[in-house]
This record gives structure tokens, sequence and C-alpha cells, in this order.
């Protein structure tokens, strides 16, 4: 199909343009040796020195996205001299079915990178004063401004008593420090939102005697958009590795944040990706053609150009993927699907361009 106005729109690179457009060719299309050797240009080091901070990561698989959090999380503690904190997972066994040590089996648990299997919980939480997080869930008791890949900023802790750590995240040190318990809570500031989640704040004066409205001091310490982010517990699935098909029950007890720019790519769908995005070009064991066609055209379509993409593992499986345009199936879902909405679309617009005398701009269009 013809490349839409929407893509004219949103992107800024003629090329890239033209590689989606190969993309929607039912029957597939032959990429030029330019505009191949323009996507391969994107290919960096998997050690990725000169990706730009802020830039998004994201990949199809879980494994790849959950160490990228990590990696991200350390490069964004560094760039801002802040000490990095490691919340780990408490996880509860039941049911066990394996011979497995102990202590083996609550780190093989941790390792699960699916946050789709573990119900939305990660293994490990990092963070640190000052660092862009997403939640990973909706929480219930502050939707609809708390909801799963709502943006947030972390503003502050609140640790254990008994876990002797310094829950001063503002101190100036490139450090790292775990969390034996659980904190009580993350304190985190919600994008573009003024909703007031904490009681009222007070100024020293009033501090005995409670907030103050017709104090400026008082005013000034309240904090609409910051909200304590608590554990939660939820229950998932573990097939240890010599369980032969059978399952543990676990109960973990986490907070549902992870790194900003670490992202699954089924939560960039409809998200463009400034100021740019390391596109990890991997699949799954088992995964059809349709999928196939699926991932490499949501990756493509983020970034507004080629200059805004960074590439690692872009083989020439990706170029074929793109050359022999979108599945069948798909094709045929889609016109039982929009077909009508296209064409009611396309009268209406017809019927406006005539009405306001603009056919003839409309069919040379």
């Amino acid at each position: 199909s013809d490349v839409c106005s929407s893509d004219l729109m949103r992107f800024t690179d003629d090329t890239q343009i033209a590689i989606l457009e190969c993309m929607r060719t039912p029957g597939g299309k032959f990429l030029s040796a330019t505009q191949w050797d323009a996507l391969k240009a994107t290919t960096i080091n998997v050690a990725q020195p000169t990706v730009p901070p802020g830039w998004y990561h994201s990949c199809y698989c879980w494994s790849i996205t959950t160490m990228a959090s990590y990696m991200v999380a350390r490069q964004s503690a560094r760039r801002s001299n802040r000490p990095l904190v490691y919340v780990q997972a408490v996880d509860e066994p039941k049911g066990v079915c394996t011979t497995m040590h102990p202590r083996d089996l609550l780190q093989d648990m941790l390792r699960v990178p699916s946050l789709s299997q573990t119900k939305r919980l990660p293994g490990v939480v990092l963070f640190h004063h000052g660092m862009r997080m997403r939640l990973t869930t909706t929480i219930a008791d502050a939707a609809p401004f708390a909801v799963q890949d709502v943006e947030c900023t972390v503003v502050g802790f609140d640790v254990e008593a008994a876990d002797g750590i310094n829950s001063g995240l503002r101190t100036a040190a490139s450090s790292e420090m775990l969390c034996t318990r659980l904190p009580k809570a993350i304190y985190v500031k919600l994008d573009d939102c003024e909703h007031r989640f904490l009681p009222p704040g007070t100024c020293p004066l009033h501090r005995t005697r409670g907030h103050d409205a017709d104090c400026e001091a008082c005013a000034s310490a309240v904090q609409p958009g910051v909200f304590a982010v608590k554990p939660l517990t939820r229950t998932w699935r573990y097939y240890p590795p010599d369980a032969e098909g059978r399952y543990i029950t676990v109960s973990r007890r986490q907070f549902p944040l992870m790194p900003l720019e670490s992202v699954p790519l089924y939560s960039m769908q409809g998200t463009t990706a400034d100021p740019g995005m390391v596109a990890y070009w991997m699949f799954p064991l088992r995964c059809s053609e349709t999928i196939q066609w699926l991932i490499v055209y949501v990756m493509l379509s983020r970034p507004r150009s080629l200059s805004q993409l960074k590439s690692v593992n872009l083989t020439t499986k990706i170029r074929e993927i793109i050359e022999r345009g979108p599945p069948e199936d798909l094709v045929n879902n889609f016109q039982s699907l929009f077909s009508e909405k296209i064409e009611a679309t396309r009268k209406l617009a017809r019927d406006a361009a005539k009405q306001y005398g603009l056919l003839e701009d409309l069919i040379g269009s």
C-alpha cells in the first residue's frame, strides 16, 4: 500500500519510510542496496559505548529486556552520581516438587526474566534518587493514575529500620546498596499528575500541630503527584528443570517498578521512541512468520528516523522478513476488519473535499 499521510507527519527519514513501505507491500518487495546499507549502518557493538543517555532499549524477548534493565540502571546511577539500590523479591514456594537445594531453587526463581510469568513483579528492582521508572502493573488503589507503564521519577524511599542501610538517596556517591529487607515504600512522582496521594505536608513551625492551609511554607510542602509505591504480593508458577512439567506455586512480594528506558516491545506499541531506541533483533525459539513480521515492523516504526535507531544482532534474516511482505493471513484479517471503515473514511473525505471545493486537490494527491 501507499505510504499513509500519518507516516509522512511522524517520520523524518525517506529511507525509513521506503523500508516500511516494502514491509507493507503484499507479496513482498526487494530493498535496494542503499536502503539495506542504511539499515545496517545502525548496527552497534553489544557493549553499546555509543548509545546516548535516555534512549529506549527494547526487545520482544523478556530475557533481553530484563538484562538491559540492569545495564541502564547502572548507567543512570553513574551519570547521576547517586547510589544504586537493589531490592530483591521475596519468594515463598509452596508444594515443592524438585530435588534442587532450597538456595538454588530461590536463586533460580529470581532468574526468571519474564514478567508475564511472574505476574508483573520483577525478581530485582534497581533504582536511585531521580531515576526515571515505569510501573509494571496497575495499582488498584491508585487507578486511574498509577496504571501499567505510567512513567515516574523516584524521589525517595522508606527503609525498614532493621535493614541498617542509609535511606538518604540524595547522597552523591557512585556506589551500590542492597536492601536486606523490602522497604516500606518507594516514593515516585507520577508524570503529568496533580492528584494528591499523600497527606498534606507541614513546615517545621507547624509540625506538631499539623498542616496549616494558610501557611505558605506548609502549602509549598504539599507534593502533587507523589505516590508511595508499596510491595505487592502475587502468585505465579515456576517450572523446575527436573520436575517433568510439574510446577511450584510461588508467592512473590515485590515492587512493580522497572527502569523507564528498558521496555518490552509490546509496551512500545503506539509510542514514538524519542530521543531514540536500541533495537535488539532477537526472536523466541518458536515464533511464527506473522509474529516475526509484527516484531520487525514495530521495531522499525518506533523511531522517527534511522539516525534515532541503533541495532543489536541485525542479520540478513531481518532483511528476509522485510522483503517478503506482510503475511497473507494478516492482510486478509486487516481487510475483513477494516475494509468497510476504510471505504467509509474515503467517502467522508471526498464529501468534505467536495463541500469545500478541494476535490481536485484530493484526486491529484
